[in-house]
């Protein structure tokens, strides 16, 4: 992969930006394992073709920096360990940042938006901790709890102070207790992903099916019922149908407001979307947002 600096960046910043493989061959990491099969695959197929710019991977660098910082070892504490286990003939890897071996506690540290928070979107988190619990159940090992330990890099005191929803600290701590019933779980998560990728391993670019709608964070269009000097939507439908006849039970300050959805990875985060055929046939990023107000306009005739 070549790394560009558009913006003539310090060297120092270049220099943090990884350009190695993710994974060795016929390896899978457990975050690889989150990941669209077609994306994992023409990554790997294709690495030697793709770029990306310092400017883009601030984030990342800093995520670096960050856990730099905190790799210290306890007593009972080992950071920064790999471990693995075959499956179907591939090797799923992990490296775990920080793992209690005594109280079989996995640590995992990660810069996140407060979005992320407020949300509660962490399925990914769990997953990634779920995959490296059942690595260290395979290998012997003790998993019990699993914990994220997150800074949030636009948390904002002042937010903090006028919504209690928001998160109260820039430092937030998602975590949950390791089952036999999620450790079935994640092993047949786990088998399922592995199966998929032998499967398309060896087949054309364009034969690979693509990511599904989560994995490339699909945001589905929605017809938003506005008002006039309202800033926030009435009322958001999924259906143009639905939002025609919520319209017709309002008077002619509402309107419908179309906003289109998109393949936000796609469009913005993957890198090996030059080499997707269906990021070239379905995803546009000159798409902008359509307004329909029908009362308006039989007004405006009239």
């Amino acid at each position: 992969m070549k790394i560009t600096n558009k913006l003539n960046l310090p060297f120092g910043m270049v220099k943090a930006i990884s350009t190695e493989r993710h994974n060795a061959d016929r390896c899978i990491s457990a975050t690889t394992l989150l990941q669209g099969m077609k994306q994992v695959i023409l990554t790997a197929r294709h690495w030697d073709g793709l770029s990306d710019d310092v400017s883009d991977r601030i984030w990342a660098i800093f995520g670096t920096t960050v856990h730099s910082l905190m790799e210290s070892e306890g007593e009972n504490d080992f950071t920064e360990q790999d471990i693995s286990f075959p499956v179907k003939g591939i090797t799923v890897t992990g490296r775990i940042d920080n793992y209690d071996m005594k109280n079989g506690v996995i640590c995992d540290y990660k810069t996140a938006s407060v979005w992320k928070v407020k949300f509660n979107d962490f399925e990914d988190w769990y997953k990634q901790g779920m995959i490296y619990a059942w690595l260290l159940v395979k290998n012997g090992f003790k998993a019990e709890k699993c914990r994220f330990i997150t800074l949030l890099k636009d948390h904002s005191k002042t937010d903090a102070s006028h919504d209690s929803s928001y998160p109260q600290q820039p430092v937030f701590v998602y975590e949950f207790d390791v089952t036999f019933d999620k450790l079935a779980e994640i092993e047949r998560f786990i088998f399922g992903k592995v199966e998929e990728y032998i499967q398309n391993a060896d087949k054309p670019d364009n034969d690979i099916p693509p990511c599904d709608w989560e994995e490339h964070w699909e945001k589905p269009t929605v017809y938003a019922i506005k008002k006039n000097g309202r800033k926030t939507a009435v009322k958001l439908l999924y259906t143009e149908e639905s939002a025609n006849e919520m319209l017709k039970t309002l008077n002619k300050d509402h309107y419908i407001e179309k906003r289109i959805g998109e393949s936000v990875k796609c469009k913005s985060y993957c890198l090996c979307r030059n080499f997707c055929n269906f990021y070239h046939e379905n995803v546009n990023p000159l798409e902008t947002t359509e307004v329909t107000n029908i009362e308006e306009s039989t007004e405006t005739a009239a």
